[in-house]
């Protein structure tokens, strides 16, 4: 499976070159071939409905290129749907590892999709990583040759999936307003965050169980989960299941947090720890265990304990469980540090 489409422009998104032939030259409109480009764009605004990222990566002038995506009234995609975008003069393979960084994806999450052979065989050779598909020279088969791609088989799609577009965007805004700030401190609570906690809820087994299955990064031990297996956690007496939703000025993250803990006297263990990527590293996941820690402490419980297993990706995972639980994997419940910038609910 795949998170993020990275599209080219010209003869891609839309007939002809932009640059040379105009704005109002390419091949966007209702009749061929202008209506295959349509017919592409539809489907892969399709894609991101269902949770798929797009982000753009060609070789032209700014100026021109958003001027297309910013204007034509046949463009079904339009600059909010693109998490990311590199439109410059910049080598394509330079390009794609600047986008997952900016992303906070792996290269063997994306798939590029670029009439040229050339651009497409460049990419091959310095970025492996990336699924570069042959693309058909001719218009008329983008959309078969994007349904027959095997990378975004149909699944359930949570609340998250179809907001992804919208919080990759939005992220960029966040980015952007932490540059006017002078420290990362006083960023932080520029953004009034509030962390919204959960516990046996199974509203939300869908997005629980996507989770489980699809977060690498944050993870203290791979453990994808059926929804069935979540329920039968939440019904258990000696389980508690945990999630939660990051909001903040910009906008909401959705449920990002989802922890699995058994409940005994003096002592709770988190046996399914994880977070989504895209939020760590602001102080959610020190409020989310804190909260874990306070409501264990309630319960009489002296001591958090945590299971880690080392991935080969999951190294935020590993810096968070070194530092908040140390070398014996484990903690007093009441030694967990609340950051202030975050408001729990």
């Amino acid at each position: 499976m795949k998170k993020c489409i990275v599209l080219d422009l010209d003869n891609t998104l839309w007939g002809g070159v932009v640059g040379e032939d105009g704005i109002d030259g390419i091949a966007l409109s209702l009749t061929p071939p202008g209506a295959y480009f349509i017919a592409f764009q539809q489907a892969l605004r399709d894609l991101y409905d269902r949770g798929i990222i797009l982000a753009i990566n060609s070789k032209n002038n700014p100026e021109d290129a958003l001027a297309v995506i910013r204007t034509n009234p046949n463009m079904i995609l339009k600059e909010g749907h693109f998490a990311a975008m590199r439109i410059n003069w910049a080598e394509k393979a330079d390009n794609m590892r600047e986008l997952a960084k900016e992303l906070n994806i792996g290269l063997d999450s994306m798939i590029f999709l670029d009439d040229s052979p050339h651009n497409r065989e460049s990419v091959r050779m310095l970025v492996p990583e990336v699924e570069t598909p042959e693309m058909p020279e001719d218009p008329a088969r983008y959309v078969k040759f994007l349904h027959s791609l095997p990378y975004f088989a149909a699944s359930a799609v949570t609340d998250e999936d179809k907001m992804r577009g919208n919080m990759y965007v939005t992220e960029r805004l966040r980015k952007a307003a932490e540059k006017e700030y002078a420290d990362r401190g006083s960023f932080l609570k520029s953004l009034d965050m509030e962390l919204q906690f959960f516990e046996d809820d199974a509203s939300v087994l869908a997005r629980l169980s996507q989770m489980t299955g699809k977060t690498n990064q944050f993870n203290v031990k791979k453990r994808p989960m059926t929804e069935a297996e979540i329920q039968k956690f939440v019904d258990s007496e000696d389980h508690a299941v945990f999630h939660a939703r990051a909001v903040d000025q910009f906008g909401d993250h959705g449920i990002i947090a989802f922890a699995l803990v058994r409940k005994e006297k003096d002592l709770w263990h988190i046996e399914s720890l994880l977070m989504s990527c895209r939020v760590i590293g602001r102080g959610i996941e020190d409020a989310f265990m804190a909260e874990i820690g306070s409501r264990a402490s309630e319960a009489g419980a002296k001591t958090i304990s945590v299971t880690f297993e080392k991935s080969e990706k999951n190294e935020p995972a590993r810096e968070f469980v070194d530092r908040v639980f140390g070398a014996e994997l484990k903690i007093s419940t009441n030694k967990i540090e609340r950051p202030e910038w975050i408001k729990i609910v």
